[in-house]
């Protein structure tokens, strides 16, 4: 269930019936759905077929998981953003972080030069987008390259994918120089129309123009730029002309990422004049079809402030528990799904808050009585998002008397995010694992089995692995119900899953779900041989979603002693070109300058059910990009 374009696919889920005239790519292994594989210049008509299924809980898990899954071979440092799920993790011994962590020296003279090679020897799409994305997450300029000049000049090239991979490739590297040329793209000027040799700039490198002053704004952190961004994006946000979906909603995803430092008194000044205006923009009614954008501006809100109890965030929580509670509401369901969102973002638990208790039992109540089925999904994940002694209590009655199928896994997944913050801190919640662990064992389907390895893994009820381990190795035929147990282990963070997660890994290579679980648990334990197994994978498979999946998990596990292999791959004519892409991707995430993927502030908390083709479609969306 891995994604199958070079440049980025990741497993998002069960996905919605394709449409006939999309090709189909079956994936090997069996147990998971089939990927669609759609070049990014097809026409978008049918694009929200290809969005995940927003109803599973495994899609919030993928969309979410980023910040509980730190590996520790990369090591700890700082993290992204202010949010509380950011700081999730342990702090390692700085004695294998020291040994194993890519250098500043690997990434100008190592790893730069390889990938230069690459993009110059090879026009193929994927190679070049791949390259793309690899350069921009290094950030650095090589031995005589100029990083910029080198990705710049992609804008130009015929294909649309190569040219929004270069566009966002700029705001990854996070080089103040970008500014002007993401600026000119955005504005469709004279400059952008020259760089982008058409008479006018797509749509679609506009919108990738937005994401990209996001985080270029985002990673250079200066109040100055940022207000600079903030100004270019609201306006041209503003304009009569930009009615393009996707285009817009860049935008305001691009303004909700632009905060750095919430302790700042600029970034704090920013925010606060961000939020008044779009909050005014949310509260406009522009009829069913426009909600899908906007309502993209009240997650924008939530990242923005982050959770607090100033004048302006009960303002906001105010409102969008207005929406959820109303009983004669005219607004649609893509606006109370991301009133949910950002009621778990920005509200306190009622324990250092008492008045925003009021905000947790109007999630409470769409959860019991709610219409929307999504909408009461993310309702409870909010609840764990929030926290508080009050509201694990209810999610414990709601979880004792809730149906097995379809609510059990969200809840047990809300326990489990609830509970990971004490984990991380090394208080694991005994009576939540232990109750997920007694229903774990007595699971009669996978998905609910899978829901609730997951969750134990959050609770930190280190207890559980011995009948993990043994629940993984009964059910290793269902690649997808194993790959949570693996997940499941790896959160617990014990040594003693290593040699089975190893076994069932070499076992795996034909299974590529399975494999990257296995993958990224041992990441997450910090295991020192599982690189170099799957450096030996990368040329016995020609599958595509094997080597997603290969590439991926060499990415997160971040060990610099897969340079040398990986440079050699690179240059190997003898492989496909989409392995060598792949193998570009691989060498992108190990040289990565930022502890997690670059498009975590994008993914955490979006509403992924708006079904907007760039922002997620399961292959050329920003959220879907290695």
């Amino acid at each position: 269930a891995a994604g199958v374009a070079a440049h980025g696919g990741q497993y998002r889920g069960p996905r919605r019936p394709l449409p006939a005239r999309v090709p189909l790519v079956p994936l090997p292994g069996g147990g998971g759905p089939t990927t669609p594989r759609t070049p990014s210049t097809a026409p978008t008509t049918g694009a929200r077929d290809l969005q995940p299924d927003a109803r599973t809980w495994q899609t919030w898990w993928e969309f979410n998981k980023q910040p509980y899954l730190r590996s520790r071979v990369r090591g700890e440092r700082k993290p992204l953003t202010g949010s509380d799920d950011f700081y999730l993790g342990q702090r390692q011994p700085r004695a294998i972080v020291d040994v194993l962590a890519v250098t500043a020296d690997d990434r100008s003279n190592r790893i730069v030069p390889a990938l230069h090679r690459l993009i110059e020897a090879e026009r193929n799409r994927d190679v070049q987008s791949a390259c793309l994305i690899a350069l921009g997450k290094l950030g650095v300029d090589g031995p005589g390259i100029d990083l910029d000049a080198v990705i710049s000049s992609r804008i130009r090239r015929g294909d649309q994918e190569v040219r929004e991979s270069a566009v966002l490739a700029l705001g990854i590297a996070g080089r103040r120089r970008s500014f002007d040329v993401l600026s000119s793209l955005l504005r469709d000027d004279r400059a952008g129309r020259r760089l982008a040799d058409r008479s006018r700039v797509r749509k679609r490198t506009r919108a990738f123009a937005a994401y990209g002053l996001g985080l270029l704004a985002r990673r250079i952190g200066d109040p100055g730029l940022s207000q600079q961004v903030r100004d270019l994006l609201w306006t041209t946000l503003q304009d009569k002309e930009p009615k393009d979906r996707d285009l817009r909603t860049a935008i305001v995803n691009a303004l909700g990422v632009l905060r750095r430092d919430p302790t700042r008194s600029a970034d704090k000044r920013l925010a606060w004049q961000t939020v008044d205006q779009m909050l005014s923009w949310f509260a406009e009614d522009r009829g069913a079809t426009d909600e899908h954008v906007t309502a993209h501006a009240a997650v924008a809100i939530g990242r923005l402030l982050g959770r607090g109890s100033s004048r302006v965030h009960q303002q906001c929580k105010e409102r969008f528990a207005e929406l959820l509670a109303s009983r004669n509401n005219r607004r649609g369901a893509p606006i109370l799904q991301s009133c949910a969102i950002g009621l778990g973002m920005l509200a306190e638990p009622a324990e250092q808050s008492p008045d925003d208790e009021a905000f947790s039992e109007v999630l409470r109540a769409y959860w019991r009585k709610g219409s929307d089925q999504t909408t009461r999904q993310l309702a409870v994940m909010a609840l764990g998002r929030i926290g508080g002694r009050q509201n694990r209590d209810w999610l414990l009655r709601a979880y004792a008397r809730a149906n097995k199928g379809s609510e059990r896994p969200w809840l047990a997944l809300s326990l489990g995010i609830l509970s990971a913050p004490a984990a991380a801190a090394g208080r694991a919640d005994t009576a939540v694992g232990e109750l997920l662990l007694r229903d774990l064992v007595a699971a009669q389907t996978g998905d609910l089995r899978a829901a609730l390895a997951v969750g134990v893994g959050l609770s930190g009820y280190r207890d559980a692995v011995p009948r993990m381990l043994a629940l993984l190795r009964e059910n290793e035929g269902n690649p997808r119900t194993a790959g949570y147990l693996c997940i499941g282990l790896g959160l617990l963070r014990d040594r003693l899953a290593t040699p089975t997660l190893t076994e069932i890994m070499q076992r795996s290579r034909r299974r590529p779900f399975l494999l990257q679980q296995c993958a990224v648990a041992l990441g997450c334990l910090g295991d020192r041989n599982a690189n170099d197994l799957l450096l030996e994978m990368f040329g016995d498979s020609d599958s595509l979603a094997v080597l997603s999946a290969i590439a991926s998990a060499i990415g997160r596990i971040g060990d610099r002693r897969a340079i040398d292999k990986l440079v050699v791959l690179s240059a190997d004519r003898e492989l496909t070109k989409l392995a060598r892409a792949f193998v570009a991707a691989a060498l992108g995430g190990v040289g990565d300058k930022d502890p997690l993927p670059w498009n975590v502030p994008l993914s955490i908390d979006c509403n992924y059910a708006t079904g907007i083709d760039t922002l997620t479609n399961g292959a050329t969306g920003v959220l879907d990009i290695l």
